[in-house]
């Protein structure tokens, strides 16, 4: 009977989706694309950590990683929390990082959108479904994806040089 078990278990593992958390690395890879923006002037960047109760953890962490700023290329990363029940107070950051059911929720991209915020993730199933502007691997290697579609209805645009270094969907 236990030999019938280790192959159901081993087939849940292999068929469970794996969201990596967000990372440093991540982060400065959307800091180094922030820096690609049109309209935006400066070199500070204020980035909203959009998240759920289930990735509180993972969105202070990101917020400790920025405190103080976090040199990314031209930009510097400042971080905002804002939980996901306010995320009509995103006015004001140039990106959002959307954490756990964040990421993909309509409402928050429709939020994000109306305020001109790029929406930016590492579940790439929210940039496919046009919920993200753009979505971010940092591993094994550096993959930037950007919705055309989400990335006009949030009126944001990119330097043509940035083209040359993403994939868009």
């Amino acid at each position: 009977m236990r030999f019938l078990i280790l192959p159901v278990i081993a087939g849940a593992l292999i068929s469970t989706p794996a969201f990596a958390e967000t990372s440093q690395r991540d982060l400065e890879v959307i800091g180094r694309a922030l820096g690609f923006m049109e309209g935006v002037s400066g070199s500070d960047r204020t980035v909203a950590i959009v998240y759920d109760a289930g990735s509180e953890a993972e969105a202070q962490a990101l917020a400790g990683a920025m405190s103080g700023g976090l040199s990314a290329g031209r930009v510097t990363l400042n971080a905002r929390l804002v939980p996901m029940a306010d995320a009509g107070s995103l006015s004001g950051a140039h990106a959002a990082v959307l954490l756990g059911s964040a990421s993909g929720n309509a409402g928050v991209f429709s939020a994000a959108s109306s305020a001109g915020v790029m929406t930016v993730s590492t579940d790439m199933g929210c940039v496919e479904s046009g919920q993200c502007v753009m979505g971010v691997q940092s591993a094994p290697s550096v993959r930037i994806v950007v919705n055309r579609g989400a990335a006009d209805a949030s009126s944001v645009s990119f330097a043509a040089a940035f083209a040359m270094m993403i994939e868009e969907i």
